[in-house]
């Protein structure tokens, strides 16, 4: 057996250095990572925050396009089109931080925007959630996205605050009611 000990104990060292060589390289990564991942967090942060201020200024101008009775069908396009272009320069320049079917929505959002004021009567209300409903759900997917939902939530646990009031109750039961009957179904 003494003459089997030199062996083992070889045995047991080399696989000591693979095993601990192995954890240094795993432990090297993900302080690697962690190091890194503040600085995306920031960048991802910034990036949606500018694509939700594009949703925001491209919907007052869509807002305009649609209720102003002055413009003709190619001032109509002519705005939207800057809209779209902006976005679209946008979510490219910034594409490595953006969700990139989020980033497909978004500039999708103001197609046809120009088209909803000229339409006919039974169809433009029809035109019109829909375009809605598509920036209702661009601006939730891009805070669910950025990770700013999730750290809300986790504020709310940890803070426990106690927002109520007579108007925050009437805002919230009307937030509900609305949330259970479908747009243009009331």
């Amino acid at each position: 057996m003494s003459e089997y000990l030199p062996i083992i104990v070889a045995s047991i060292g080399i696989v000591g250095v693979i095993v601990g060589a192995s954890l240094n390289e795993f432990v090297r990564r993900r302080n690697r990572r962690e190091l890194y991942a503040p600085k995306i967090f920031e960048k991802r942060l910034a990036a949606y925050e500018g694509l939700i201020e594009q949703i925001h200024s491209g919907s007052k101008v869509a807002d305009e396009v649609i209720d102003n009775d002055d413009f003709t069908p190619e001032q109509r396009r002519d705005l939207i089109s800057v809209v779209i272009h902006g976005m679209i320069e946008f979510v490219e320049n910034h594409r490595l931080y953006l969700d990139e079917a989020l980033t497909v929505h978004c500039m999708a959002l103001f197609m046809g925007v120009e088209d909803i004021h000229d339409a006919a009567e039974d169809n433009k209300q029809e035109l019109l959630d829909l375009y809605r409903q598509m920036r209702k759900e661009a601006l939730r997917m891009a805070i669910e996205d950025s990770g700013v939902a999730e750290i809300n939530r986790l504020f709310k646990v940890i803070n426990k605050p106690r927002i109520n009031g007579a108007l925050i109750s009437y805002f919230r039961e009307t937030k509900r009611k609305a949330e259970r009957v479908p747009a243009g179904k009331e």
